[in-house]
């Protein structure tokens, strides 16, 4: 397996301002080695989007994918 490593931060949720829209989740992006990791940017999505994303990295990356979302119940 490949020694590349993906960390993704959750910077925060939004509610939405606007009637009908969803609340947005900010994370941070990090790859590299596993042993060293930089900045590779921010994503914006809906919540439910963010699950869905995150859910398919965790099946498809297994270890090589780190989440860490304080902020999530549970």
């Amino acid at each position: 397996m490949s020694q590349h490593s993906f960390r993704f931060t959750v910077l925060g949720r939004y509610p939405a301002r606007v009637k009908g829209n969803k609340t947005a989740v900010t994370v941070a992006m990090a790859t590299g080695e596993r042993d060293h990791v930089v900045h590779a940017g921010t994503l914006t999505m809906a919540e439910d989007e963010w699950d869905d994303f995150a859910r398919a990295l965790r099946r498809s990356l297994g270890d090589a994918v780190e989440i860490e979302d304080h902020g999530q119940p549970g």
